[in-house]
């Protein structure tokens, strides 16, 4: 069984991605066929990592437990223009002419808009975004998410930011944010999801 003690930390690299992606299924595409599941998520996470700039894992024995991804528009053109061949790939394994967004993936493109609005007005944390905080149930009681959020608010306080923020929504234990002391800064009806909630959690940073 993992313990705290065995876990280490370190940047995400691109080999992480399926690993991310498998975690991902776990969480939020079970109940899908699991081929289709795979692929909804492998297109998902290539999605995040568009525009990632910045990633951490905690692993154990060469295991990802838990990884978080960061957003700070500092995206190279060329990274982003691979991860967007290889999002649009995994979609046509899933139907030919699928779009990320109408066809799969809605309430990942649905709370892609509301970050963008949140960023382009301003909103309290708005220089940082985390695009993904997964960790595996596995790691749970390690401390995984805190310390990754921890890593997060460091790493946006080296840059030069004073915040970060991040979306989320009904799907996910909303109070695991509160916990950690992020404050809810907005809540609204998803479209893409009739009867979840969308919110925008942010944390100022000191």
């Amino acid at each position: 069984m993992p313990t705290a003690s065995s876990l280490i930390f370190r940047r995400f690299e691109e080999r992480d991605a399926e690993q991310a992606a498998r975690l991902f299924q776990q969480q939020w595409h079970d109940d899908l066929e699991p081929r289709l599941g795979r692929l909804v998520s492998e297109a998902t996470v290539c999605n995040y990592l568009m525009d990632t700039d910045w990633g951490l894992v905690g692993e154990v024995d060469g295991r990802l437990m838990g990884a978080v991804l960061v957003s700070r528009g500092a995206q190279g053109a060329e990274t982003r223009a691979r991860w967007l061949e290889r999002r649009e790939a995994l979609l046509s394994e899933v139907a030919p002419g699928t779009r990320f967004g109408v066809d799969v993936a809605a309430l990942e493109a649905e709370e892609g808009e509301v970050a963008r609005r949140y960023a382009e007005a301003g909103g309290v944390g708005s220089g940082a975004e985390i695009k993904l905080l997964i960790v595996s149930p596995d790691a749970r009681g390690m401390g995984m998410g805190r310390r990754l959020v921890q890593a997060v608010a460091d790493h946006v306080r080296d840059t030069g930011r004073t915040g970060f923020f991040l979306i989320t929504d009904d799907a996910c234990n909303v109070g695991f944010y509160d916990h950690l002391g992020l404050a809810r800064q907005l809540e609204e009806p998803s479209r893409a999801e009739p009867g979840l909630n969308l919110y925008v959690y942010s944390k100022e940073l000191g």
